[in-house]
């Protein structure tokens, strides 16, 4: 392994993030991790606390990092939150920093970090496996920003292709992380503060637990990402742990997935 490889990664602090950069750190690697926390540097780990949708603490960084002579091998992406919310009623400020930060703030990060990217360099996005799908009840402005990171991700690809550089989407279905705990976290509170669902809601918890089956180590993604990073050719998308009940739910015609969804969150059952 070239001990010059010089990689950004954005969500360093914790979950997948966490796990990328000490795998990176242990295969050589200088990692430049940034992340809304705090975060203890270590050798081959230089952090940055930022907030990606703070466009001028992003600037900063990458003049920082552009003075010391610095030329990224790869951005990877893997910041994100996730909230659950009734569209109707859902907290505007909550809902709009949801889309801030899974897609603007992405998008922020790519477009200021770019001048920095090698000739043949490769620029890692971690979307979700619900970026492809129908969307659930209450998941919906989760499964709206992953969506479309996932279309910008392939509009980034159409671009840097005509540069010689690559773009490699990751959707990976639940990690063992902060984010997919706290979705259970958000769902109950759904449950709780919501006027017009509350029975409905109550009832998608319990099958959101079902659903979600045993979450993977975020180790496991780490290794997935490292591998893109490597490959020659990489693949386009990767996908990692898919649920197998959320791809055949979206296999149905859409009225039939509205049917299936109001039969299983029925009051009256």
């Amino acid at each position: 392994m070239n001990e010059s490889k010089h990689i950004l990664l954005t969500g360093a602090s914790s979950g997948i993030g966490a796990a990328t950069a000490e795998l990176l750190r242990n295969e050589g690697y200088t990692v430049y991790a940034v992340d809304v926390c705090d975060m203890t540097e270590k050798e081959g780990v230089i952090a940055f606390t930022a907030d990606i949708t703070d466009k001028a603490r992003l600037e900063e960084i990458c003049t920082e990092l552009d003075a010391k002579g610095v030329t990224l091998d790869a951005i990877v992406n893997v910041a994100g939150i996730h909230g659950m919310f009734s569209l109707v009623e859902g907290d505007a400020e909550r809902m709009r920093r949801l889309i801030d930060v899974n897609l603007t703030g992405t998008i922020y990060v790519n477009r200021i970090f770019h001048r920095l990217l090698a000739p043949r360099g490769r620029i890692v996005i971690v979307t979700s496996e619900v970026a492809p799908l129908a969307p659930m009840p209450f998941n919906g402005l989760y499964n709206v920003s992953k969506t479309a990171l996932d279309c910008y991700a392939q509009a980034l690809r159409q671009e840097l292709n005509l540069l010689g550089q690559s773009v490699v989407t990751i959707r990976p279905g639940a990690i063992e992380t902060p984010l997919a705990s706290g979705s259970l976290r958000s769902t109950d509170a759904l449950s709780r503060e919501t006027v017009l669902y509350h029975k409905q809601a109550s009832r998608f918890l319990g099958i959101t637990r079902r659903f979600m089956g045993t979450p993977l180590r975020p180790q496991k993604l780490a290794t997935l990402i490292l591998r893109a990073l490597r490959a020659k050719r990489p693949r386009l998308i990767y996908h990692k742990h898919r649920n197998a009940g959320l791809v055949l739910l979206s296999c149905l015609p859409l009225r039939a997935q509205c049917f299936v969804i109001r039969l299983l969150l029925s009051t009256s059952r």
